[in-house]
Order: structure tokens, then C-alpha cells, then sequence
């Protein structure tokens, strides 16, 4: 009996070591150095604010308290940043990056979109799911998704690929709206500019946060008017928006439309390289968690009118599979709809 005791002794104090000898790894790696946040996105959106907020507070999580400094490489829908990530920046965890939410869905909407293989990346987790409207101009004669069918709604899709673009694509096809997409706006802040200029009728994927951030005066004042709010659920605080999934009239259209809106349940999602060695992807996972439920950081997002309610990297590979392993008709529908954009 003491020789087992003493076995199991042994065994966990081996443990015990090897442990202290991983953190000390990892803590020896990043003393020291700078982790680079590439941002997908124009500087001062809400993309551009999670990944600034993470940078002031995630250093002190992860062992060897490293720097972290955000930079912002907008293009192509985020693609243009999670190539640096994959494919240009060294695959050794100084390198993380926030995307887009609508990229890494891209290639189920699309499958002629630049290459990115989803299922290797080291998804590092998220900071939480969110959820849109679809909006128009104060003095439009859209008034409910009713208008929407028969008065033609110019709205911004900024570029191919991007949330907005897939918003505009599933509403003309699951609810029969009448909706002509233009791009060319390189932001959100540059489409709604045109909507106050008279140019454009609507904007058809403004994120929650941003509304109550930047525009609650002019939604309040009736400058603009919401019509559709896509997300996990239905927003409780916004009663009198229906939510796109309830308005759809058979399964086909619902999941359609659960397809295309799958990006909003994982949210605003941080990545490393297919080949940054395991132990620095699961230390960046645990201090991406650790710092989202750091008071200092709660209290820096809930001044900017962030929501935070992180999810894991691993649920955010699963739920990913779980899109790409949608029946092939809904696949092929979306892909379809999409092309006709």
C-alpha cells in the first residue's frame, strides 16, 4: 500500500513538473515580445473597437505578459487579414487575427472565394454571438417587410463576401423583398453617410452595438427606421422589429435563412495560423478567456457599448463544422442566391 502511495506521489509531483515546465515554456516565449492583433477591418467600427479593447487587456493573461498591438489590414471581407495570419506572418503565436464575421462562412456562400481552409485554422475564440438590423431612411415608404416587397430599397453591401452582401442576398430570396445591393462604400460609417446624403435608401446589416453606440439618436428621432433584425434569437428590447426567421414561410426559407445568418451565432472571431504549436494556441485561448471576464476590461467594453459574452475556440470550431455540414440543398441554394447577388 505505501508503495502504491508512493507511486502516485511520484507520479503527480512528475506531473506536477512537467506542467510548471509548459507554463515556463510559454512564459519564456512571450517575455518580452509583441503580439500583433491584425484587424480586418477600417479603423472605428465595432470590429476595429473588440480587437483595440482586447489589446489594451489581454497581456497580463498570458504568461511572459507580452504586448499587444492592434493593426488594421481592411480588404476583401477580412480576407486580406486572415491571409497575413495564415499564409505571410511567422506561425509562431505572435500573431492573431479578428475577422469579419461573414469569412469564414465565405466558402459555404461561395465556393470560388479565395482560399482558406476553415478547419485547420486555431480558431481562438470570440468575444461574443451578435445581432443586426436591416434599416432604411427616415422618410422612406418602407415601413414594414410588407414594403419591402414592393418598393425597391437601394442599400450598401460594401464589398462581395461581406455580411452585408448576404443579408441583402437571403432577404430578396427568403422574403421576397425587393432589395438592390450596391457596393463601394469601404465602411459602415461611409454607407451611412450616403443614407443621410439621400444616396442610398438603407443600410441592411448595422450590428446592435453600433446602433445604440452611434445612432441611437437618429433611430430615436426617427431619422432612420429599423424593418428586420437577424440573430441567434429574437432581441427582446426591440419588440417591434420582427425577427427574420420567424417571418420566413416555410423550412426551405428558414433555413435558408439560418444559413446565411450563421456568422452572427459565432460572432466576432479571433484566429492564429494552421501551424502555431499547440501549447501557444491553447495559452492565447485561456488568456482570450481570462480577459474577457476581467472586470478592467468589462468596464472598458461596456463604456464603448460592447457586448461581451465570449465563446471558446473550440465551440467556435464546432459550430463552424456544423455549418459546413448543412444538407447540400440548403448549400446549394445559398450558393446560388449568392452568385445572383
Amino acid at each position: 500500500m505505501r508503495a502504491v502511495s508512493r507511486a502516485l506521489v511520484l507520479a503527480m509531483a512528475a506531473f506536477g513538473f512537467a506542467t510548471a515546465a509548459a507554463a515556463d515554456a510559454i512564459s519564456d516565449f512571450y517575455s518580452g515580445r509583441t503580439v500583433n492583433i491584425v484587424i480586418g477591418s477600417e479603423p472605428g467600427g465595432t470590429y476595429d473597437l473588440y480587437g483595440r479593447t482586447l489589446a489594451r487587456h489581454m497581456g497580463k493573461h498570458l504568461p511572459g505578459k507580452p504586448s499587444f498591438v492592434p493593426q488594421n489590414l481592411a480588404g476583401a471581407g477580412s480576407y486580406l487579414a486572415a491571409r497575413r495570419v495564415v499564409s505571410v506572418a511567422a506561425q509562431d503565436g505572435l500573431t492573431i487575427g479578428g475577422l469579419g464575421a461573414a469569412l469564414p462562412y465565405q466558402q459555404i456562400y461561395d465556393p470560388n472565394s479565395p482560399p482558406l481552409d476553415i478547419a485547420k485554422i486555431n480558431w481562438v475564440g470570440s468575444t461574443s454571438a451578435y445581432h443586426m438590423f436591416m434599416l432604411v431612411r427616415g422618410d422612406s415608404p418602407v415601413r414594414s417587410v410588407a414594403d419591402l416587397r414592393t418598393h425597391e430599397t437601394i442599400q450598401s453591401t460594401i464589398a462581395p463576401g461581406q455580411a452585408n452582401s448576404l443579408i441583402v442576398a437571403v432577404t430578396r430570396e427568403a422574403l421576397g423583398a425587393k432589395i438592390k445591393g450596391i457596393p463601394g462604400h469601404k465602411s459602415m460609417n461611409d454607407a451611412m453617410l450616403a443614407l443621410q446624403r439621400n444616396e442610398i435608401n438603407g443600410y441592411p446589416s448595422m450590428p446592435e452595438e453600433s446602433l445604440r453606440r452611434a445612432y441611437s439618436k437618429q433611430h430615436s428621432s426617427g431619422e432612420i427606421r429599423l424593418v428586420v433584425q437577424y440573430g441567434p434569437e429574437p432581441l427582446k428590447a426591440y419588440p417591434e422589429v420582427p425577427w427574420a426567421q420567424s417571418l420566413a414561410a416555410n423550412e426551405d426559407d428558414r433555413n435558408l435563412i439560418e444559413l446565411a445568418t450563421g456568422f452572427l451565432n459565432t460572432g466576432y472571431v479571433y484566429m492564429m495560423g494552421p501551424d502555431v504549436p499547440r501549447d501557444r494556441v491553447a495559452a492565447m485561448r485561456k488568456a482570450f478567456m481570462d480577459a474577457l471576464s476581467d472586470p478592467e476590461l468589462l468596464a472598458d467594453a461596456k463604456k464603448q457599448t460592447l457586448n461581451i459574452a465570449p465563446i471558446d475556440g473550440e465551440t467556435v470550431s464546432r459550430m463552424l463544422a456544423k455549418a459546413y455540414a448543412m444538407p447540400p440543398p440548403v448549400i446549394e441554394r445559398m450558393r446560388r442566391i449568392f452568385a445572383a447577388k
